[in-house]
């Protein structure tokens, strides 16, 4: 997320642009990773973050938190967010960039479902709330010929059996705008 600009930069104007939506607030932050999002929830005036993240990265937040000055705002808690223990019954908002590929895929939805519906206060702000999703269909035969073609030699060895499960799985690739074959 970091490298990519516009998406930090929007989170950042929508957390820092609304100090009145954070003042004096216990926030809950999931996946926060670096902790980015938690600081920026920090400098809008929260009282509290709490920063939930289950991967390694949640010890490099606790620095980048500290070397920052919000050791005393941000608390990080590293694990599962329907595994852990929150100090607090209640949180007035969430906030996670949980999106994966087509906004669902390996995403951490689920999760933020989970903690908005056990922690959330009544009337409680998520950041986002709400999403649109835009599709088309297409149709290319030659690119999915190329996909499952790759298989019948990688690299001298034959690896066709995986042929078949090319289409099952979710693929972040560019295609030709010649092969939507439908509007958004």
């Amino acid at each position: 997320m970091l490298k990519d600009v516009v998406r930090t930069r929007a989170y950042q104007r929508a957390i820092e642009e609304n100090p009145n939506d954070f003042k004096d607030k216990i926030v809950l932050d999931i996946g926060c990773g670096t902790g980015i999002l938690s600081i920026f929830a920090a400098r809008a005036g929260a009282k509290h973050v709490y920063a939930i993240e289950n991967a390694e990265i949640a010890l490099f937040a606790r620095e980048i938190i500290k070397r920052n000055g919000f050791e005393d705002k941000i608390t990080v808690i590293k694990g599962k967010m329907e595994e852990i223990t929150m100090p607090v019954p209640k949180v007035d908002i969430i906030i996670s960039e949980w999106m994966g590929y087509f906004l669902l895929y390996e995403s951490m939805l689920d999760s933020v479902l989970w903690a908005r519906d056990k922690y959330l206060v009544k009337g409680g702000k998520m950041l986002p709330d709400k999403i649109h999703m835009y599709l088309a269909a297409l149709e290319d035969g030659e690119y999915k010929q190329m996909k499952r073609s790759f298989w019948d030699d990688v690299y001298g060895v034959d690896m066709s059996c995986l042929a078949p499960t090319v289409m099952r799985e979710p693929l972040v690739d560019t295609v030709n705008s010649k092969a939507i074959i439908s509007t958004a």
